[in-house]
């Protein structure tokens, strides 16, 4: 009875070493069709043993465990999970609404006083210092927050150059703590919500719940002023040219002043602005390869970077001409037809000069004065370094023109100055009804480590009877994670491959399968849907469907990429999409073809729970958990191995699914118990299987499958282990020794060999498991065999994965010996290893298996760095490949840097001392009549040489890969001769697909003496390599389609423009300089 039962896994254990070439010795190279007999015999076997197989009798049993199938509509599930993600941002925009309220109320009723000092405040916790008020002890762990957070006060974070104890920041402070009641308030009655926080623009942020703030290098440099949400939460989208002065007189420090404040300005800018860098001396032409205005992306931005580094000064200054070349671009701009470019709202001109008389008073009175007031260029001005240059006509361009003069004399003061052009903005909101008009979603990287957040953001405004409309007192914003909104996402129906995204107006990435999250980098690129996906014609109709709002369905041909990024397939997916209501994204939902019905099971029930128990105690077999919460309050991470997620919910089902039966995931708990039952069914026929080798003869072909051809049962196996992988996260593995083979596989959804066996169902899939470089000597190589279990009743839907992993010896000692031992004599055969070496590679064209042992480390290998002779044959002919950027992939840069720059600039300790030298600061203290005088004007910082640490550090970058796959239009074999390094030396080859299977047979004369070839040197690129800037080729980016926030605030006719005029070069004490002097030397000595 027990032979009956195990005859169909007897037959699919068979099937490995008859999928392998059978060649005969001989002495010359086998031909097309040899290999095609040979390869006819395999096809014959393979389709055999289809008919019986044990994945059909597993299939059948999930068939007798459903109630049948339940087809997918997706188009109903995207419009479900829009609106409970509109909804839950609904709750957070009302919480986010009634925080605005109280701050905008609370400001208009607070008296200001001069004397205010640390100790009026309440409750005021320090983020940064933890013993200030005893914060630290007040903090307890929250899970939700992956921190101590207290959730009845908020803490404060201030800026390293803010003088802390200056009086607009005490007062401000003061009235601000009566958000502490209202952040609570909303705490309470949303549990799911998360950091609460309000940026000021005296510059602090009061975060609720309070927290110790997460240091990210050794300096905090952050500024809630120049974090993208607080620029583009409090103004309006801009179109701005920012107009360097490279002439002679600017040559030395004034040029490096230049170059980081540039620097500083596109960090104040976002993806709703547009930008273009322009320098002039006696003439005037756009700076790097962009010519017009470019959207102020991440990689843009980046770029323009880069390119400023190399400015150089020389000439006569000559501002006229830089205005005129100026406006001549805004000109261009504005008549362009090009869809999607420009913010069309807030025009600026960012000039930065070292002063003059020329005011270019004719070029605003042609271009810019005949303008109606509200369409108007704005024009901010910067007199940068110490030169003597007169700088009242340059003040008198920002007066003039609607913008705001300052001056910038060293490094510390860039900061400080560069956003100084933000709050003299108009953000007017008086025209606004209900403030939903101003209410805007961002998505940016929390800086404590939650991830990717979406912030909700709204401005608050003084509402002070003797204020004005127009000053704005700082953004309120709320955090919702990326994971709270996929939350909503229908995972269960989708299946492994099937996944939710959302876009924005921009088409820019809020959530994806695909995007990656750095926390522990603070830049974080904009990455488009089709940066993403890969790009076709189809795709961008989608995206701009999305775009524009729209709920369709679309059936699209793309190439999808494996989990781990080696593969890559082209099928048909479907593409369902909607707009979440009341925001600026848009949701989509992809299926595979495969991913049409789902499996229709019986309720979990009490029973089943503690039938369950015993299941996963059984000791025959080792059972593999997904990381999954399988119950709402499970404390499982993904870090954890499987053996604590099984112990972990069998406490749970012990302990309390009696009780609180609705605290487990009813999907996934009802898959699971389907999946035991018939992994418990299959894996009693894989121990009669394997006892058969007690009386099975020894020539027996499973005897040989399982035990080594030494004679010697006690001897190695050939077969590692046997597994079944199912829907419901359960991976059981025989022999239980063996379970440490599939511990790096216990996920099956996110394990790319059962989503590739699901995609191709028909077909027998062997991987070796990738290396980059060559196996050490101790490693034996293994290879795993799966297939598809496909339900006979169920509509054709994938339930589970049935495989093996089996040595790579055992593969290449089957193919020897049939080689060898069949067909005609007057050929090599694979055990011929010095005349022939026969290769078996899947369809990313990585090395399954080969019969050099030269070879044998070289497993799970490229072939282009196996044999790049023989891949550079193949590619074009048997193989095509996707070529894809990776924009957000991460590289090190290791330190060993020297550079020559000025003091201040690399020596954060100085920066900070030159700001506290500002007069505002020493006002602070002595006196509140005079603001904003920079003393470090007294200050030349000479050049200086300063080494970097050899820390490495992680950093944004682009990479640029390969990905290979079996060209649909291949007939079934090909053969030629390469003639590699010297044509005295030729290889012929003959290469053939293995039906059934993801295989390539590839049989090839031995390798030319004294000859190797790289893959780089056949341009066989295939691993990711970092792309310079330079490769990327952002100069011949077409600008893609995106919509402008429906609203833009540029203008009001009540606006005046009395603060145009920067800081005072008031002289201070020759006592303050010397003391000022001192401590910057010795500081830099310190440092």
């Amino acid at each position: 009875m027990a032979t009956m039962s195990a005859y169909p896994t007897h037959r699919m254990f068979l099937l490995v070493f008859l999928l392998l070439p059978v060649f005969s010795a001989g002495v010359n190279m086998p031909d097309k069709t040899h290999v095609k007999t040979w390869v006819e015999q395999l096809s014959r076997s393979i389709e055999d043993f289809e008919k019986n197989l044990p994945f059909t009798t597993i299939g059948k049993t999930f068939d007798n465990k459903t109630e049948g199938v339940e087809k997918v509509d997706g188009m109903a599930l995207i419009q479900e999970m829009a609106e409970k993600v509109a909804q839950m941002l609904e709750n957070k925009t009302e919480a986010l609404k009634r925080a605005v309220t109280v701050a905008e109320s609370a400001a208009a009723n607070h008296n200001f006083t001069k004397d205010i000092t640390e100790s009026n405040l309440v409750n005021y916790y320090k983020s940064k210092d933890p013993s200030y008020n005893d914060l630290s002890s007040i903090l307890t762990p929250n899970e939700k927050f992956r921190q101590s957070v207290n959730t009845t006060v908020s803490s404060v974070h201030i800026p390293v150059e803010i003088y802390e104890k200056d009086p607009d920041i005490l007062n401000a402070l003061m009235w601000s703590h009566e958000l502490d009641k209202v952040f609570t308030e909303n705490y309470e009655d949303d549990k799911e919500i998360l950091w609460q926080y309000f940026g000021s623009q005296t510059g602090f942020m009061r975060s609720f719940p309070a927290s110790l703030w997460k240091m990210t290098d050794d300096v905090d440099l952050y500024d809630v002023r120049r974090r993208p949400w607080y620029t583009q939460g409090s103004s309006s989208p801009k179109d701005m040219l920012i107009l360097i002065d490279t002439s002679g007189s600017v040559v030395g420090q004034s040029l490096q002043l230049m170059i980081v404040a540039v620097k500083s300005i596109l960090d104040t800018l976002g993806e709703n602005d547009f930008v273009q860098i322009v320098k002039f001396s006696n003439k005037a032409e756009t700076v790097g390869c962009m010519q017009g205005f470019v959207q102020a992306n991440y990689r843009n931005k980046k770029y323009l970077s880069s390119v400023v580094d190399n400015l150089e000064a020389n000439n006569m200054a000559n501002i006229s001409k830089g205005l005129e070349y100026a406006f001549n671009q805004f000109d261009a701009f504005e008549n362009s037809t090009e869809a999607g470019v420009g913010a069309h709202c807030n025009k600026m001109i960012m000039l930065l000069t070292d002063g003059g008389t020329d005011n270019g008073d004719e070029v605003f009175k042609r271009r810019n004065f005949n303008r109606p007031l509200q369409d108007r260029v704005r024009v901010f001005t910067y007199a940068v370094g110490q030169n003597p240059n007169p700088t009242k006509d340059i003040a008198w361009m920002a007066c003039a023109n609607r913008g705001r003069f300052s001056e910038i004399p060293a490094m510390g003061a860039i900061r400080a100055r560069v956003q100084d052009y933000l709050s003299h903005l108009v953000s007017d909101r008086l025209e606004i009804t209900s403030g939903d008009d101003y209410l805007l979603y961002r998505i940016f990287t929390d800086p404590r480590g939650l991830g990717m957040v979406v912030t909700v953001t709204l401005p608050v405004y003084n509402r002070a009877p003797s204020g004005s409309n127009q000053t704005i007192l700082g953004v309120m914003g709320i955090d919702v994670t990326t994971e709270q909104m996929k939350h909503f996402s229908p995972a269960w129906k989708l299946g492994p491959s099937g996944y939710t995204f959302a876009i924005n107006t921009n088409g820019y990435v809020i959530f994806h399968p695909r995007l990656k999250i750095h926390n522990e980098i603070e830049d974080t690129p904009n990455l488009d849907f089709l940066d993403i996906e890969s790009e076709n014609d189809k795709k961008e109709q989608l995206r701009q469907d999305m775009i524009d709002g729209k709920s369709k369905e679309e059936e699209i041909t793309t190439f999808v990429s494996s989990q781990d990024g080696n593969h890559v397939l082209e099928e048909t997916r479907k593409y369902f999409y909607t707009p979440i209501g009341n925001t600026s994204f848009s949701l989509g939902l992809a299926l595979p073809r495969y991913q049409n019905y789902v499996m229709k099971l019986t309720d979990f029930t009490e029973a089943k729970a503690k039938e369950m128990i015993n299941l996963l105690r059984e000791q025959d077999t080792a059972k593999l958990l997904a990381p999954w919460k399988y119950y709402k309050s499970s404390s499982v991470t993904q870090n954890q191995n499987s053996s604590v997620v099984v112990e972990d919910l069998i406490a749970a089902l012990e302990n309390n699914y009696s009780q609180t039966p609705d605290n487990f995931n009813t999907e996934e708990m009802r898959q699971l118990y389907v999946d035991m039952k018939v992994s418990k069914s299959t894996f009693s026929m894989v121990k009669d299987l394997m006892a058969l080798k007690m009386y099975r003869p020894r020539s027996d072909d499973l005897h040989t499958l399982f035990y080594s051809s030494d004679g010697n049962d006690t001897g190695t196996t050939n077969t590692t282990a046997v597994f079944l992988a199912t829907y419901g996260g359960l991976t059981t593995v025989y022999p239980k020794h063996e379970a440490v083979v599939m511990e790096s596989y216990r996920d099956p959804w996110q394990s790319a060999y059962f989503r590739r066996a699901l995609h191709y169902d028909q077909n027998f899939m062997f991987h070796a498991p990738y290396t980059l470089g060559p196996l050490d000597n101790e490693t034996t190589p293994t290879v795993m065999v799966t297939h598809a279990v496909i339900g006979s009743k169920l509509q054709s839907t994938p339930s589970a994965v049935v495989g093996m992993v089996v040595t790579h010896d055992f593969l290449v000692e089957h193919m020897n010996e049939i080689s060898a031992t069949s067909g005609s004599s007057s050929v090599n055969s694979c055990k011929d290893v010095d005349s022939a070496v026969c290769f078996l590679v899947d369809d990313g064209a990585f090395v399954v298996a080969a019969n050099h042992p030269d070879y044998k480390q070289q497993i799970g290998r490229f072939l282009g760095h196996v044999d790049a002779g023989l891949m550079s044959q193949l590619y074009g002919d048997v193989y095509l490949r996707v070529e894809e950027v990776d924009y957000q992939a991460t590289c090190i840069n290791w330190g060993n840097q020297t550079s020559a720059a000025s003091l201040g600039f690399r020596i954060p300790s100085v920066n900070l001392l030159f700001e506290i030298l500002t007069f505002n600061w020493w006002n602070s203290i002595w006196t509140w009549t005079m603001v904003n005088l920079n003393v470090y004007s007294w200050f030349s910082s000479p050049p200086t040489v300063t080494a970097f640490t050899n820390e490495p550090k992680e950093y944004i970058c682009s990479k640029k890969k390969a990905q290979y796959y079996f060209n649909p239009n291949f007939k079934e074999d090909t053969n030629g001769i390469i003639y590699p390094c010297d044509e005295n030396c030729t290889r012929d080859y003959v290469a053939r697909r293995v039906p059934k299977s993801n295989l390539l047979f590839v049989v090839i004369s031995s390798t030319c003496p004294d000859c190797y070839e790289s893959a780089n040197s056949k341009n066989l690129i295939q691993e990711p390599v970092e792309m310079q800037i330079a490769d990327q080729d952002v100069c011949n980016q077409t600008a893609r389609y995106r919509r402008n926030p429906a609203k833009c605030y540029d203008f009001d006719d009540r606006e005046t423009n009395p603060g145009c005029g920067g800081p005072i070069s008031t002289p201070v004490s020759v006592l303050l300089v010397v003391i000022a002097t001192v401590l910057t030397l010795a500081l830099a000595r310190l440092s």
